[in-house]
């Protein structure tokens, strides 16, 4: 009796165990935060999380997303997520990027507003992909970053992947990775931009798309305007884009395809006191850059409604547009992913499944509850084996005992 209450006991364990690894951790609703791709997976930290009112919880938890495995995006708790340590400060508004360094590759944390016990420190982090952990990344020439930016800044790299661009408050801040150098361009921008998105072209020269302009937050830079930087001459310029315009905003994202194609998504007037923000219009539109002009056009986004978003983060990768947590309508935030289904020109459409570059189709996978039943199916079928051995075991017993003769 005693064994089999243990082999009960060892079943559940397990069984519960199973359960545990196979439901993915859940995440914080947020916004704000920081986010890039290296080694096949989307790495997102920092941001402010939890009630829509409260808008200084910052957070420091820093997680990836594995790119290189199907998942369904309907469900954010069942996400193919793994927990690293957390960032070293407490910041929302920052940015996260990958970059080449000695070490072979790292994650570089820059700027954001801090949360105020983490208001000193220092004004850049690097992550180890290799030994999995935060550091300080000390320029060796002395220059400082600040600790603190005065908007929402997002960092691209060079073609190369070992050269940082961080612009804030008109300034270009140039971090090289192999050389721990961090440089000041001496040309400041024509004007400052809060809530912009970038794009570093193949050309080297690096795109500010929208936002507000200095020093009224609320006055939108024109969409058809276009602040670029020149990387090799360190030289600032306004180009004019032509195309269907869209709409001026803050708030929004861009990333760009590897043909070239500049993905923006989201973004809203910047009424931060209106009680419903006020969505730009479209919330998806394609900005190409050929024969040194800027093209816009808004093709239809087919599938689900097009979502209000804001302070998002978005990543292209193989054939998706892949977005990242951020701010509703009404001010609340979320912790979803959607996913744009890029491959088609003429059919952008909105998709749940991801499937990775090289994998085949999915097929219809079980759903938690069918995980369970078979679990519990599988135990249950063990204990009868287990109980029909031990039956087995006592019978032999019995037929080998000699009987003791009586009287």
């Amino acid at each position: 009796m005693k064994i089999a209450t243990l082999v009960i006991k060892l079943t559940i364990i397990i069984n519960v165990t199973l359960i545990t690894f196979t439901i993915a951790q859940p995440t914080n609703i947020r916004c704000c935060h920081g986010s890039t791709i290296a080694n096949n997976r989307l790495y997102i930290g920092g941001g402010t999380i939890g009630p829509e009112d409260n808008e200084t919880v910052f957070t420091d938890d820093f997680f990836s997303l594995d790119l290189t495995v199907q998942f369904n995006t309907s469900s954010p708790f069942n996400m193919p997520y793994k927990v690293h340590p957390n960032i070293i400060v407490k910041s929302d508004a920052n940015t996260l990027v990958y970059a080449i360094d000695n070490e072979g590759g790292s994650i570089y944390f820059f700027g954001g507003f801090r949360d105020p016990e983490n208001s000193e420190g220092n004004g850049i982090y690097r992550y180890s992909l290799k030994y999995d952990g935060w550091a300080e990344a000390i320029p060796a020439n002395g220059i400082k970053m600040p600790t603190r930016s005065t908007t929402k800044i997002v960092g691209v790299t060079d073609r190369n992947n070992n050269t940082i661009y961080i612009f804030d408050n008109s300034i270009m801040y140039i971090y090289n990775a192999t050389e721990k150098f961090l440089y000041i361009s001496p040309n400041l921008a024509p004007y400052q931009i809060y809530y912009y998105a970038t794009a570093m072209l193949k050309t080297g020269v690096i795109a500010y798309i929208g936002g507000g302009k200095a020093p009224n937050k609320l006055y939108n830079i024109p969409m058809n305007e276009i602040l670029t930087y020149d990387t090799y001459l360190s030289k600032w310029d306004i180009k004019y884009a032509s195309g269907i315009i869209p709409d001026p905003r803050q708030g929004h994202s861009a990333s760009i395809a590897p043909d070239g194609r500049i993905f923006m998504y989201g973004g809203y007037d910047g009424d931060e006191n209106a009680k419903e923000s006020n969505g730009s219009y479209p919330s998806f539109a394609v900005l190409e850059f050929t024969n040194d002009k800027f093209v816009w056009s808004t093709p239809d986004l087919i599938g689900l409604p097009s979502k209000f978003r804001i302070f998002h983060t978005s990543h292209v990768f193989g054939d998706y547009l892949i977005i990242t947590f951020g701010r509703n309508k009404t001010h609340h935030r979320v912790n979803t992913i959607d996913l744009i289904d890029i491959s088609n020109k003429s059919a952008y459409k909105f998709v749940t499944n991801f499937i990775p570059p090289g994998a085949p189709p999915p097929s219809p996978s079980p759903s938690i509850n069918m995980i369970i039943i078979a679990s519990v199916l599988g135990s249950v079928g063990g204990l009868i084996v287990i109980g029909f051995t031990f039956f087995l075991i006592r019978r032999c017993r019995y037929r080998n005992v000699i009987p003791t003769p009586s009287g």
